[in-house]
């Protein structure tokens, strides 16, 4: 058991450093993304869809027994930033 709440500690945590990430560099990418060419503009916004998988299955993770007080918090903050920018991802889509 501690084994298995430590392994999904340390998913936690590398899913939480992957998200905050992109989600932070998003409104950079979104300035710069017109200088891209066409298939680096599509890849970059077809990335996402893999990434919010990502963020629905650390939600259950964090929600779970298993996260640590850091963990909900630093989520907290991540799911912030993600509402927050989320307008910048739907623009993105939408062109």
């Amino acid at each position: 058991m501690a084994q298995v709440t430590s392994d999904v500690r340390q998913t936690i945590d590398q899913w939480l450093d992957y998200l905050t990430k992109a989600w932070e560099e998003l409104p950079r990418a979104a300035r710069d993304i017109d200088q891209w060419d066409l298939i680096e503009q599509i890849d970059y916004i077809e990335e996402w869809t893999p990434k919010e998988e990502v963020a629905a299955q650390l939600r259950s993770l964090v929600t779970s027994s298993g996260a640590t007080d850091d963990q909900r918090q630093r989520f907290e903050q991540l799911d912030n930033l993600m509402r927050e920018n989320r307008p910048i991802l739907e623009r993105l889509r939408a062109s």
